[in-house]
């Protein structure tokens, strides 16, 4: 039975890197095609024409920058962007990896950068690229720093060499912390949204670095969080309350209204009927950000910014109440697109599931190659099932070959007869997972739920690749479970 299920996860392990070197190939023929050329969206034209707008609600001041310096030197941009991904990329495949097989963290870093929805925002001039690898680079230092903390126990030696490990072993800790704080920094100059899922991720860090020093290390701790969240807060909202209050409100409104907002005009009172007028509601029901771009300016024109904030709010409560089951099940969708962003991208270019951004993303992606570019996506959006199910079968025969499946380092108490002691190295293992990537999954889920409630009918997945980019470390790390799982327990 062992032997069996060993040569089944043999073959499975090379389908699946067969399939990982299919998309690797598409997408580099797709990066070859598209590499000079510029898909159109609204925030890249008008980053690239230096408008005062163009930053959108994302963009950071670096970027913005960037962009302007480079408009006619797209080719350095990309270049930069893709040099990015691939650094981050190898420093992540290496952190969650087993062992040091640097041909198979070429080719897993190779796969993260060429999934579709990942290499569309490389050859963009969007800050989306930059963005998904500093998290990438973030979560890599953040792997590193939880093993200087729970690795394997040092041998036994002389007091002085474990002296000299364990002053270098500060030095790095230090230096990994230093890097932390500097890609939280630099991701405020680019993508200031994204520094708020960066927090999660920081905030372990100091938590263990803590450790041993009593109460001034707790009281260091907490005003460093406190910084590091009070500067994330001002940089992307301000620090006026009413500047928030007026956000809030935006964004509630434009989840709750949209593309309803036409339907529930005949219920609003008398006096906001007559002041917004059927034109404007028309305009707000047929575009997703008609909230914010139409009708928000034509009510502060007419009742000021103040009075406008609370008018938004007692529009929300209005579509709330006459959308609420039509709104719930939009808000599932958005969730589930958000969390599995290919499968429900292949049923929207199918006609399927519901409106989104995807639709004006994937037209700007074929410009160039349309042939090239249908047969990409919906490779990787298929490639997306198989390839975790396949992941899910050499786990499951890793389990029957004596527990080396999902990065199970095999021990003593697995498989020895000694059941209590297996059931107490599993629960040692759950929990050592859990304290590992539980800061990894906070941040993931504020950034779904971020782009979820800040309005209805703009699902972009390119805000989100860094989810599409989990779902292909638990796959790839199926290609090195074996004799080597034991060097990532450390």
């Amino acid at each position: 039975m062992q032997q069996r299920a060993k040569h089944i996860r043999g073959v499975l392990q090379a389908v699946l890197v067969c399939g990982m070197i299919v998309q690797i190939l598409l997408g580099l023929a797709w990066l070859i095609k598209n590499m000079g050329g510029l898909q159109s969206f609204q925030e890249s034209r008008t980053l690239l024409t230096g408008e005062s707008q163009g930053a959108g609600i994302y963009s950071g001041v670096l970027y913005r920058g960037l962009a302007g310096l480079l408009a006619s030197h797209l080719w350095i941009l990309y270049g930069m962007q893709l040099a990015a991904a691939l650094a981050a990329g190898y420093g992540l495949i290496a952190s969650f990896l087993p062992g040091k097989n640097r041909l198979l963290s070429l080719l897993g870093t190779l796969a993260l950068v060429t999934i579709p929805q990942a290499l569309q925002c490389h050859l963009a001039v969007l800050p989306w690229s930059l963005g998904t690898s500093l998290l990438a680079g973030e979560t890599a230092l953040w792997l590193r720093q939880y093993r200087r903390y729970h690795g394997r126990p040092e041998k036994e030696g002389s007091s002085a060499g474990k002296e000299q490990a364990s002053e270098a072993g500060n030095v790095q800790e230090i230096r990994r912390l230093a890097g932390m704080l500097g890609i939280w920094l630099l991701m405020l100059l680019i993508l200031p949204v994204y520094a708020w899922f960066i927090l999660p991720l920081v905030t372990a860090a100091l938590w263990q670095r803590r450790k041993g020093k009593g109460k001034r290390g707790v009281l260091a701790f907490s005003l460093t969080v406190l910084l590091l969240g009070v500067c994330t807060l001002g940089v992307n909202c301000g620090f006026r309350p009413a500047d928030w209050n007026r956000q809030l409100a935006a964004d509630a409104l434009s989840r709750w209204s949209w593309p309803y907002f036409q339907d529930n005009y005949e219920v609003f009172p008398t006096t906001l009927h007559e002041d917004i007028g059927l034109v404007t509601a028309r305009e707000v029901s047929a575009y997703a950000d008609g909230v914010e771009r139409v009708l928000i300016p034509k009510l502060e024109e007419q009742y000021g910014v103040e009075e406008t904030t609370a008018l938004l709010w007692e529009l929300t409560g209005i579509c709330l109440r006459e959308n609420l089951k039509k709104d719930v099940k939009n808000v599932i969708w958005d969730l589930a697109a958000y969390h599995a962003a290919p499968p429900i991208l292949a049923m929207q270019l199918r006609g399927r599931a519901y409106e989104s951004y995807s639709g004006i993303n994937y037209e700007q992606m074929k410009n160039r190659a349309p042939v090239l570019t249908r047969y990409y996506v919906t490779y990787g959006c298929r490639w997306w099932w198989m390839m975790l199910t396949l992941a899910a079968v050499i786990g499951l025969c890793g389990l029957l070959t004596g527990g080396k499946g999902f990065g199970r380092a095999e021990t003593p108490e697995a498989s020895g007869a000694v059941f209590p002691q297996a059931q107490k190295a599993l629960r040692g293992r759950l929990r050592d997972f859990m304290c590992r990537y539980l800061p990894v999954g906070i941040g993931t889920e504020m950034m779904i739920l971020c782009f979820v409630f800040s309005g209805s009918g703009i699902m972009d997945y390119k805000k989100a690749v860094w989810v599409t980019m989990l779902w292909y470390l638990p796959a790839l790390s199926q290609l090195g479970s074996g004799k080597r799982v034991e060097k990532w327990q450390q």
